[in-house]
C-alpha cells in the first residue's frame, strides 16, 4: 500500500476482511482493497496528522482521530464525511 506522503501511524482491517484503512501524518486516511491493494478512497478533511483509525462492526463506517482535536465518521462506500466530532482539548 503506497500513496501516503508521510508515515502511517494507524492501520486496521475491516471486520469483513475486504478492506484496509490507513491513517497518516499527511492528515489523510486511505481505504484500500485488501485483496488487490487498490486504493478505493482517500479521506481528506483533517487539519493535522491522523493518530487512529477504526471500522464499525458492519464495515459501513470508518472513524478517524486526529491531532487536530477532532474525530470524523465517514461513509466507507462513498468516502464522504458523515459527521465531525468536536470538543477534545488535545489530540484524539
Amino acid at each position: 500500500f503506497r500513496g501516503h506522503g508521510s508515515p502511517i501511524f494507524s492501520v486496521c482491517f475491516s471486520p469483513d476482511r475486504t478492506r484496509v484503512l490507513t491513517g497518516s501524518g499527511d492528515a489523510t486516511a486511505k481505504l484500500w482493497d485488501a485483496d488487490t491493494g487498490k486504493l478505493i478512497h482517500t479521506l481528506t478533511g483533517h487539519d493535522d496528522a491522523l493518530s487512529g483509525v477504526a471500522f464499525s462492526k458492519d464495515s459501513k463506517r470508518v472513524l478517524t482521530g486526529s491531532v487536530d482535536r477532532t474525530a470524523k465518521v465517514w461513509n466507507a462506500d462513498t468516502g464522504k464525511v458523515v459527521r465531525t466530532l468536536h470538543g477534545h482539548s488535545s489530540a484524539v
